[in-house]
């Protein structure tokens, strides 16, 4: 009778752990709605990576760094923001008029510079591939139109939102 009680409370914790996982994973998922209006005064980036069922087993961490003034090889821009995208997943953000640099945290080859003007859009995709099943995959940013982005979200049920999140100290 004490072994009865023992797997019974082992079930029960099994499950609440399981339904726990799956409330928290689900929990701050924000599915994509409308394209923002573009405003005058800013520009607006669109980071979207496109869904790839065979290559979805890892997110990545982009992050968004900006030049002081023009760009130089000799300089490195400021971070600014981060977002960790998932598959079928994208993010946007209001920038100010400059000049932008696109990593991939931990994949130094994944890089893209841009400019941004006032009123531009800028559409850029994290693109992931691979040559065979078991090569490693390679990731690249390649600017794209508005309408390959729309394409590319409707195509999907669930296309998720993420936010881009600072990573500049706050001054106290």
């Amino acid at each position: 009778m004490n072994s009865e009680y023992k797997i019974s409370y082992f079930t029960i914790f099994i499950f609440f752990n399981i339904l726990l996982g799956f409330t928290m994973q689900c929990a701050e998922k924000k599915s994509f709605v409308k394209l923002v209006s573009k405003e005058n005064n800013t520009g607006l980036l669109y980071l979207i990576r496109p869904e790839h069922p065979a290559l979805s087993l890892w997110n990545y961490e982009c992050l968004l760094s900006r030049y002081p003034d023009k760009f130089s090889s000799r300089i490195q821009p400021n971070p600014i923001y981060k977002i960790e995208l998932q598959n079928a997943s994208l993010g946007y953000l209001r920038l100010q008029e400059g000049t932008y640099r696109l990593d991939v945290v931990g994949k130094p080859d994944a890089t893209k510079v841009f400019q941004i003007k006032k009123g531009e859009e800028k559409y850029i995709e994290l693109k992931i591939f691979s040559e065979t099943k078991i090569s490693r995959s390679e990731l690249t940013f390649l600017e794209i139109d508005r309408e390959s982005t729309l394409s590319e979200v409707l195509s999907v049920p669930v296309f998720v939102e993420h936010q881009f999140l600072s990573v500049q100290m706050p001054i106290e």
